[in-house]
């Protein structure tokens, strides 16, 4: 459907800081960022803090290098300030209590001086009867006298609750099913269904675009928007859940692809995270799979989100970044691996990267490959006849120029004189020089070692 259109278009994503980056703050940050970006707005990164048992600051450190390492830079946040600072909220709890005292003020909201056990009896009772739950309103009709602790509960004024969501269109929930629900705790600290409304209001965010599993909380905020006289965001937009394989919730306690980390430790490109995350959930209605940043600033629109979750698929990642690591020149490529290759000097990396380039799907892959070039490997035992290929190999290779085309063309002689395909020459051979079955192309995994070091790891394969 069509998109609101506001003068000055701001967008926001609030990530709490309880553990490490998550796959879906990227995911909604990039979808945050392209709709940005498309309209020259601005995008800002709000840090949700207010879990203080559970916040740390070093989790807040790994939300920004998470982000800045797939180039998902924001325009105000923490650690920029901006217009609207602070933008973390456990700096904002004054700006909510003001905000709650007004909602008091003016009836729409009271004091609550129910224990949690008397929650969990009504509840209980509710269960019971089998009806929904909604509390009693016990605190506004007969507030105990004799407490001093309260939370503050938003009074549901009942009704319709309509807005637009610019993937799944008009969107009416029924407000009489809602009871009236906290916004301050009793500690001082406010809920998020009150703090995340009241600051997408006093920041001026015209466009609330996240994850699906909020789409839910999106009456309550809007009431409590209503309720406090703001101006509501033109529009919202939520995006399709990431599911695991087995098609739940991507869970930062069941699922390790949930971890942003670990694509950046396995050595996927944030250029190829970029383009598979877009594709997560969106398709552009063409054959193209391979987008660069400015192509999907281009072509991103949210008539081709779709409604129904999308399954993280690890085949469908290694492949488009299998076609990024391709894309790249060999110097970059090299200049890439050299962390994923601390053993080997730069010279050596950039002779291995011709054969690399169509052997890895990250760069780690490169890591089990050149292995065999910095450890030595244990002989294997082979059959008579593995060792009388190796033997015709070894004899072929003196005298040769170390170097790959050389050694191919050697070796290819050898299979000629032998009536068999290739493999029965260099399966043999390459378990001699790097004890696997899997390295680069044969040529290059002998011309990679030093000429002295891979033949005498054939001489002592062969006893000679």
């Amino acid at each position: 459907m069509g998109v609101s259109e506001a003068p000055a278009v701001r967008v926001r994503i609030a990530p709490s800081p309880t553990g490490f980056a998550h796959l879906g703050t990227a995911s909604t940050a990039l979808y945050n960022v392209l709709f940005a970006r498309q309209r020259n707005g601005t995008f800002a990164l709000r840090v949700d803090d207010t879990d203080v048992e559970r916040n740390r600051p070093e989790y807040e450190l790994l939300i920004y290098e998470a982000l800045r390492w797939l180039g998902l830079e924001w325009d105000e946040g923490p650690d920029k300030g901006g217009p609207y600072a602070p933008y973390r909220q456990s700096e904002r709890v004054d700006l909510y209590k003001q905000n709650a005292v007004k909602l008091l003020a003016e009836g729409k909201a009271y004091k609550c001086y129910c224990t949690p056990e008397e929650l969990d009896a009504e509840r209980r009772q509710a269960q019971a009867e089998r009806r929904p739950y909604k509390y009693s309103r016990r605190c506004l009709i007969d507030p105990p006298k004799d407490r001093t602790e309260f939370a503050v509960r938003f009074k549901v004024p009942g009704g319709k609750v309509n807005f637009t969501d610019m993937i799944r269109g008009e969107m009416t929930f029924d407000a009489d099913l809602i009871g009236d629900f906290i916004v301050m705790k009793s500690d001082g600290y406010p809920t998020y269904q009150f703090a995340s409304p009241v600051d997408d209001a006093l920041m001026k965010i015209t466009h609330v675009i996240r994850g699906e599993e909020h789409l839910s909380n999106t009456p309550y905020q809007l009431m409590i928007i209503d309720a406090l006289g703001y101006e509501r965001p033109a529009a919202y937009a939520h995006m399709p859940l990431i599911l695991a394989k087995d098609g739940a919730k991507l869970s930062k306690r069941k699922h390790p692809e949930a971890n942003l980390a670990l694509y950046r430790e396995k050595g996927y490109l944030p250029e190829a995270m970029i383009n598979y995350l877009a594709l997560l959930g969106w398709n552009p209605g063409t054959q193209q799979e391979i987008f660069t940043f400015d192509e999907l600033v281009r072509v991103f629109s949210f008539d081709r989100v779709q409604h129904a979750g999308a399954r993280f698929d690890w085949e469908k990642l290694n492949w488009i970044n299998g076609e990024w690591i391709r894309s790249l020149d060999d110097a970059e490529l090299a200049r890439r691996l050299q962390p994923f290759l601390p053993k080997l000097d730069a010279a050596t990396i950039a002779a291995a990267v011709p054969a690399l380039k169509t052997r890895m799907t990250k760069f780690s892959d490169a890591t089990a490959l050149l292995e065999y070039l910095w450890t030595d490997p244990t002989p294997p035992t082979l059959d008579s006849e593995s060792i009388e290929r190796i033997s015709a190999a070894a004899e072929a290779l003196k005298d040769v120029a170390w170097e790959p085309s050389a050694i191919h063309e050697r070796l290819m002689q050898v299979v000629e004189a032998s009536g068999q395909g290739p493999n029965k020459t260099f399966m043999p051979l390459r378990l001699a020089v790097t004890g696997k079955k899997i390295s680069p192309p044969i040529d290059y995994t002998l011309a990679l070692l030093p000429e002295e070091v891979a033949m005498e790891r054939i001489r002592r394969v062969l006893g000679t």
